[in-house]
């Protein structure tokens, strides 16, 4: 039987011993080289080996800060002694405390009559907080107990708790008969060097090595799938001719909804759809003027939505809820241009998180403008931008969207799921022509999120953000789920 030079010192080591701990072991020798010699030994059934859980605990960091500025039951009792009873002036000295230790009090035959704190006796209170900060000084001194734990584990940032497996090896039968002279160490070559293969003869004794022991996977380092699945688009987009635009994640109301022709009273103005911040910025007179002409009056024979427009409405400030705010202030700039733009950014909805909603979400948006762009236009540049993302079968239905007519959905099929991808359309000649702009303008929007669910089997959208560690580094790079 083949045996290395550590496996020998760590048998010899280990007979007529019991089972000895790897921190034990890790004291006498080297920790990589015990560690390899255990695995090895113990498929060659030389040793054998028991895990088992161990538990340890540290203090927490609002442990740490509660045993230096006192725990909040601890100062509510010394302030309710000081003759501070009403829980309007105990809030006004102790602020957020004040919930924490009146939860404690309580638990404790404390409670609130009239708007002031009555405690007719403190000795349970005081007997907990003495345990409380017995346990934390245990805790802190590395030394707390199970039944210690269980108290600080009750309040949030008290303890930290570590499980590690604990490991345990003992000479097997097969170990124990290993006659002496088998374990007589021997000069050997561990690692191959140029110089080890430049002067190597038949004298020299190899480490053995056997290809068929089970090796631990290698999984190199990826980057975030989401910022992968960015990439991969916006290289798409690139390659189609596209110039991609950036914008600013605060923008006005103005430039978001109004520049859009979507009506001050349109539903996704409401609370319910858009984050409003605070604060407000002027409007350029020139362009509100325009702007309240094409949405009281219309323009080129539209009647416009026949209401007073309010330039107060206009100049609040939200997060944007699309990127189609880039493209209309570009093309305000560049009205006689012909062009191709993108963007590939974080959105903003106020919406109810679940698992097929986010409240921030990243939107890739395209738009072609110039001469002979038409509908048809449109769907062939989507069908050759979803099938380069890897989305067959593609199909339009009609839709509706306020700054587009005609306007269109996009549903197509990809990994053998049909699924709504995103919305399109002509933008409107109420949108388009207050400015001068020349040319057609074709538009859609994609969530990026969606489809990226379906490219890693996801069933929740929220999983796409948790950054569950494991699935990142075992998913496939997505250049390869695309191809297959």
């Amino acid at each position: 039987m083949e045996l290395t030079n550590g496996e020998k010192k760590l048998i010899k080591y280990l007979r007529g011993k019991g089972y000895v701990t790897s921190d034990e072991l890790f004291k006498v020798f080297d920790k990589n080289e015990v560690a390899s010699s255990i695995s090895w030994l113990r498929e060659k059934k030389i040793v054998s080996v028991i895990e088992k859980p161990v538990t340890s605990y540290s203090i927490g960091p609002e442990g740490e800060k509660v045993l230096s500025s006192g725990l909040p039951e601890e100062n509510l009792l010394r302030i309710y002694n000081s003759g501070h009873k009403k829980t309007v002036e105990l809030e006004k000295i102790m602020g957020d405390d004040l919930r924490y230790g009146l939860a404690q009090v309580f638990k404790n035959g404390g409670q609130v009559v009239n708007g002031e704190l009555v405690i007719e006796s403190d000795q349970k209170i005081r007997e907990q907080i003495s345990g409380t900060r017995s346990a934390l000084e245990m805790a802190k001194s590395g030394n707390l107990r199970e039944q210690d734990a269980q108290l600080l584990k009750q309040r949030k940032g008290f303890v930290n708790e570590r499980v590690r497996m604990e490991r345990s090896v003992k000479l097997s039968a097969v170990g124990e008969q290993i006659p002496l002279e088998q374990l007589e160490e021997n000069e050997e070559i561990n690692q191959i060097t140029p110089e080890i293969i430049e002067k190597f003869d038949e004298s020299m004794s190899l480490r053995p090595y056997d290809p068929t022991l089970y090796a631990p996977r290698y999984l190199p380092g990826k980057i975030h799938p989401l910022s992968e699945f960015i990439a991969e688009v916006r290289g798409v987009m690139l390659e189609m001719g596209f110039k991609e635009l950036k914008g600013q994640i605060v923008e006005t109301a103005f430039w978001n909804m109004d520049m859009l022709f979507i009506p001050q009273n349109h539903p996704a103005r409401d609370l319910q759809d858009t984050f409003y911040v605070k604060g407000k910025e002027d409007i350029h007179p020139s362009l509100a003027k325009k702007i309240k002409k094409v949405h009281e009056r219309g323009i080129g024979g539209s009647k416009g939505w026949q209401y007073k427009w309010s330039k107060e409405e206009a100049s609040k400030l939200l997060l944007r809820t699309h990127t189609t705010v880039n493209t209309i202030r570009y093309l305000v700039e560049h009205p006689q241009e012909e062009c191709k733009i993108f963007s590939v950014e974080k959105i903003f909805r106020n919406e109810n998180v679940d698992a097929t909603h986010l409240a921030e979400l990243t939107q890739v948006e395209g738009v072609i403008s110039g001469k002979g762009v038409t509908f048809g236009v449109l769907i062939d540049t989507l069908e050759t931008f979803y099938h380069r993302l890897g989305v067959k079968d593609i199909r339009v239905k009609p839709s509706y969207y306020p700054y587009t007519e005609p306007s269109l959905d996009v549903i197509g099929t990809f990994k053998g799921k049909a699924m709504e991808l995103g919305g399109a359309g002509m933008f409107r000649p109420e949108v388009l022509k207050p400015w001068g702009i020349k040319y057609n303008v074709a538009a859609w929007g994609l969530g990026l999120e969606r489809l990226l669910m379906t490219v890693l089997n996801l069933d929740d959208i929220r999983n796409i953000y948790r950054n569950d560690l494991s699935f990142l580094k075992e998913r496939r790079i997505l250049k390869n789920v695309f191809e297959s």
